[in-house]
């Protein structure tokens, strides 16, 4: 049976649409730099022992039966990854085919590039990959060839809906003056989050598109952490300035939720396919993270919150569903007392 938990929303306003699913998957990567690295594989190279169908076997029913799927894809695509240096210790990098290839396999058409991997090979690396992802026919956002086209949402139109979805990394300042990260006005590189600046846009899009839903998908967070301090302050400006939802990413585990203004903010999703060993266990950080789905239509919004297993070290790189053991400790956290829930029963919980 699967687990899930169940957010209503209840909004204003006449909107005339077919229901719509949307997905929103978190860290993605199939892990060749681990994976064909004799220093994190631990003998076994993953993708050469069950091949990249594997990663997917347990939540291809979900992608295949939704109707958009968003991931954050948090790796350049190279095809010679040895030729790029890099002065960062972790430096990301997938094959070029196979990653766009199993990615529409299974639904997901739309990436966000703005995280602190897409960059680890520099501009070059940077134009491999959107190639790459082009010729698939991927859509991508979060990142460009300057500030201006790294900060345009990604939009798109379905069943007389509009979803207005912005990509981007949080600032941290050796990723500015030593890894040279972020997009300026005549340089590549990936969107800054910030408050000023992409107020400003939520302004914008609100007022251009007064019924669209404007999410805000920002890659943030410690490393297996809880939220920061930051993190809220950020997300209740956005909130403030309009945003209708805010799914964020970055952590590799899963954060707090909050209803804020009438609005839901999910801190962190934590990881979908992210084929690195993982520091779980180290870090007593919580090996959880969520899959999120969408659904608008006759005048009603829910949420579905999709909770997986995601320590590589003791499921064999294959995420999974909870038990439910470990969906009652992951409902503990994600409350905390903050929500009343109206209904629980069979292991999923509706929250209004």
């Amino acid at each position: 049976m699967r687990i899930v938990f169940i957010l209503f929303i209840f909004f204003s306003g006449s909107i005339k649409c077919d229901s719509i699913s949307i997905l929103f998957l978190g860290d993605t990567h199939f892990g060749e730099n681990y994976q064909y690295d004799a220093r994190f594989n631990r003998g076994v190279n993953v993708i050469e022992e069950y091949g990249y169908d594997y990663f997917f076997e347990n939540v291809k029913e979900i992608l295949s039966s939704t109707d958009i799927s968003v991931c954050n894809l948090e790796t350049p695509l190279l095809s010679v990854p040895e030729t790029i240096s890099s002065p960062k210790p972790y430096v990301h990098w997938s094959d070029p085919f196979k990653t766009p290839e199993y990615l529409v396999k299974y639904n997901i058409k739309f990436v966000s590039l703005g995280n602190n991997h897409v960059f680890d090979r520099g501009v070059s690396g940077f134009k491999e990959t959107t190639g790459s992802l082009e010729k698939f026919g991927i859509k991508y956002f979060g990142a460009g060839s300057n500030s201006t086209v790294g900060a345009a949402p990604l939009i798109i139109n379905k069943n007389n809906v509009k979803f207005v979805i912005f990509g981007g990394f949080e600032y941290r300042a050796g990723y500015d003056t030593s890894y040279d990260f972020y997009a300026d006005s005549v340089n590549a590189g990936v969107n800054t989050l910030d408050t000023i600046t992409l107020n400003e846009q939520i302004f914008k899009y609100r007022k251009e598109f007064p019924s669209a839903k404007i999410i805000i998908y920002p890659h943030w967070g410690s490393n297996y952490r809880e939220v920061k301090l930051r993190q809220i302050s950020f997300a209740h400006s956005w909130i403030n300035a309009g945003a209708d939802l805010i799914i964020g990413h970055g952590a590799h585990t899963v954060q707090e939720i909050e209803m804020y203004n009438g609005k839901w903010i999910i801190y962190n999703i934590g990881n979908f396919i992210f084929n690195s060993p993982g520091r779980y266990r180290s870090t007593g950080a919580r090996p959880y993270s969520l899959i999120t789905k969408l659904v608008t239509g006759n005048n009603k919004e829910r949420i579905f919150l999709y909770p997986i297993f995601t320590n590589n070290k003791e499921n064999d790189y294959q995420v999974r569903e909870l038990s439910s053991e470990e969906f009652t400790e992951l409902e503990e956290f994600l409350l905390k007392g903050k929500f009343e829930y109206f209904a629980h029963k069979n292991e999923y919980f509706e929250l209004k």
